[in-house]
C-alpha cells in the first residue's frame, strides 16, 4: 500500500536515494562495492536476521548510540550467515582448473566504486533488510523528539525495484540516461561492468551499456533505446535468475503506512447496564379484617338499657 507524503514533508531524501513518485525514492546509481563491503563489515560486527526482529522494537527516536552498540555486543558474529552473503564466482586457477570462490570485486579496493555483481535473490532481500535497520538507527539516533522524527518517514523499507517502477524511472529521468546507440532489435548484450560517475547529489545516473540490473520477479533490465519514429522509449527484460558478473542492483525507498507512531484511539467506555429490577415475589392478598360480630352478653346488656 503506497503513502503519498502529504506537500514536501519529506524535504531530505533518504540516504542514496532521489524522488520518484508518491511514496517513491530509488538510489541514483546502483548498490556499489563499497556498498555490499560495509554490509559485509556489518555482519562481522554481530548483525544477523535476529537483530533486525530487536532492532524494529527500540525507540524510535532519542536512542542512545550505546544502546545500539550494546545491542550488537549481545548477540555472537554468525558466521554462516556471513559466507552466505559472500558473492561468488568462477575463477581460473589453471588452464584446466576452475574454482568458484569469493568474487574477486570484494578483494580489490580498484573495484570500490564498481556496481556489485554476482548477487543472487536472497542476498539481495537481506542487503535490503540490513539497509532499512540502519537507516532507522540512524533517524532514531540523530532525532531527539518526536517533532524532529515526523521530518523522515517513520515507517519505510528499502527492497528490489519493480517493472513499472524501473519504467517510471526511465522516463522521468530521461536526460541522464546513457542509452543504447543501436537497435535493440539485436540479442547481442552489450553489459560491461564500470564505475558510475557521481558529480551530484540529486542526479539519477543509468548507462544502458552498463551492468544489467535486476528487477523484482527474476527479471534484468539490459538497457534502454529510443525510437524516434514512434517518440517513446523501449525498455529490454530478460529473465534470469542466476548470479553472473553482468548483473548489478539498485534499492528503492518505500514509505509505508505509520503502524509505529498511530495515535492511541480512546475508546468510548461501554455505558452503564440499565439497572435491573428484579421482580418482586406478587404481594398475598390481605386477609379480609374479621367483623366483630355481637354476642349474646352483649344483646343482654342492651336489653336492660
Amino acid at each position: 500500500m503506497a503513502v503519498k507524503p502529504k506537500g514536501d514533508i519529506y524535504k531530505v531524501a533518504p540516504p542514496g536515494t532521489i524522488f520518484l513518485a508518491d511514496s517513491l525514492f530509488i538510489d541514483q546509481q546502483p548498490i556499489r562495492v563499497m556498498d555490499y563491503l560495509e554490509f559485509l563489515s556489518d555482519i562481522r560486527r554481530s548483525y544477523t536476521p535476529k537483530l533486525h526482529v530487536s532492532i524494529q522494537e527500540l525507540p524510535i527516536y532519542n536512542l542512545s548510540p550505546e544502546i545500539a552498540y550494546h545491542l550488537y555486543d549481545s548477540l555472537p558474529m554468525d558466521s554462516n550467515f556471513y559466507e552466505r552473503m559472500l558473492t561468488r564466482s568462477w575463477q581460473v586457477v589453471s588452464s584446466d582448473k576452475k574454482i568458484y570462490n569469493v568474487d574477486y570485486y570484494l578483494l580489490s579496493s580498484k573495484y570500490y566504486n564498481f556496481p556489485i555483481v554476482n548477487v543472487n535473490y536472497y542476498q539481495i532481500f537481506e542487503f535490503c533488510r540490513w539497509r532499512t535497520d540502519k537507516v532507522r538507527l540512524k533517524y532514531a539516533v540523530e532525532c531527539k523528539t518526536l517533532k524532529q522524527r515526523k521530518k523522515y518517514p517513520i515507517n519505510f523499507k528499502y527492497r528490489s525495484a519493480k517493472r513499472k517502477e524501473w519504467e517510471l524511472a526511465m522516463s522521468t529521468f530521461y536526460d541522464n540516461i546513457g542509452k543504447l546507440e543501436e537497435s535493440m532489435t539485436s540479442e547481442a548484450l552489450h553489459n560491461v561492468v564500470a564505475a558510475y560517475p557521481l558529480k551530484s547529489k540529486g542526479q539519477f545516473f543509468y548507462e544502458s551499456e552498463n551492468a544489467a540490473e535486476y528487477l523484482d520477479g527474476d527479471m534484468v533490465t539490459t538497457g534502454f533505446n529510443f525510437h524516434e519514429e514512434y517518440g517513446i522509449g523501449d525498455v529490454r527484460y530478460i529473465f534470469f535468475n542466476k548470479p553472473t558478473d553482468w548483473i548489478t542492483f539498485r534499492c528503492v525507498f518505500q514509505i509505508l503506512p505509520d503502524t509505529v507512531n498511530q495515535p492511541t484511539l480512546i475508546s468510548t467506555p461501554p455505558a452503564k447496564p440499565e439497572k435491573v429490577v428484579k421482580p418482586t415475589a406478587p404481594k398475598a392478598e390481605p386477609k379480609p379484617e374479621k367483623i366483630k360480630g355481637i354476642n349474646a352478653e352483649e344483646i343482654k346488656r342492651r336489653k336492660k338499657r
